[in-house]
């Protein structure tokens, strides 16, 4: 047992993995022995919630308060910087290992309830390696309390072509739709438009896109021509945040599927709502060409 938990090893063809219980991270992950994700030791903290599951959700809750039923509740504010609740309460409790194959691996933790977010959940997180399509990731959550719960998920993988430098490489993302989080509506602007794929360079990016029609799949790749590689993450979940990773050197590419976009919980966009016993599945994969 070390700072991240327990360290889980899965290999399946020329893909690698490991994954830490603490976060139910995803510590590294290569393709014929070149990151295809921004990798940590998995005995240290990580930066940037690098890997990280995020649960009951991702990305913000402003103030750390919102209302549910009439009530107001409030959460710890853990991001100084913007005054917030970031990235739900998960990514550094130690998840319990529930099995564990060559190529597959499944973490599980139980969420009691506590005074800012009074609900119970169970999630169950499955990690498995496919020699072809890469790493498949499934996050499962049901409401094991006898109330509706406010709900959403994500994750928090970096996207790299072997820790090069993203401002060398392409982007393709598969929207332009970005959310102002000020007015909540949805515009678009040149400079983050990478539906057609072009260089990176200097371009910063923190920004929540508004991902395809709900159920359809879509892509963020990422392609070196110095590596002559490209990496990827699909889902279909309706939003995606990226950031240029400046925290991390601009090495990676924080590319985050969600089910709700940032302070969900006071806005109710694409908030879930939990009924008892209900659950909801996130899913996303990951791999190299």
């Amino acid at each position: 047992m070390h700072s991240g938990g327990k360290t889980i090893q899965l290999q399946a063809g020329q893909y690698q993995a490991k994954i830490v219980t603490v976060g139910a991270g995803l510590a590294e992950l290569t393709h014929r022995g070149r990151h295809i994700v921004m990798p940590h030791k998995p005995e240290e903290m990580p930066l940037a919630h690098l890997g990280k599951i995020l649960v009951p959700w991702p990305n913000r809750v402003a103030n750390g308060c919102y209302q549910h039923h009439g009530k107001t509740f409030q959460l710890a504010v853990n991001d100084l910087a913007s005054h917030t609740a970031i990235h739900g309460l998960l990514a550094w409790r130690d998840w319990q290992i529930n099995q564990q194959s060559a190529s597959e691996a499944s973490l599980n933790i139980f969420l009691p309830p506590s005074y800012g977010y009074p609900f119970s959940l169970r999630v169950e997180v499955t990690y498995r390696l496919e020699a072809i399509s890469g790493l498949q990731v499934s996050i499962a959550t049901q409401n094991t309390g006898d109330e509706v719960t406010p709900y959403g998920s994500g994750a928090h993988p970096y996207l790299t072509c072997d820790l090069e430098k993203i401002d060398t490489c392409t982007l393709t993302l598969p929207t332009d739709e970005v959310l102002n989080l000020d007015t909540l509506q949805r515009h678009r602007t040149e400079e983050l438009n990478f539906t057609t794929p072009h260089l990176v360079g200097a371009t910063c990016i923190d920004h929540t896109f508004k991902a395809m029609a709900s159920g359809d799949e879509w892509q963020v790749s990422v392609f070196s021509p110095s590596k002559k590689m490209t990496t990827f993450l699909r889902s279909n979940q309706p939003w995606l945040q990226v950031y240029s990773g400046e925290k991390l050197r601009r090495l990676g590419l924080a590319v985050e599927p969600m089910s709700c976009p940032p302070d969900a919980f006071n806005s109710g966009i694409d908030l879930i709502s939990l009924a008892p016993d209900e659950s909801h599945r996130l899913h996303f994969s990951i791999g190299a060409e």
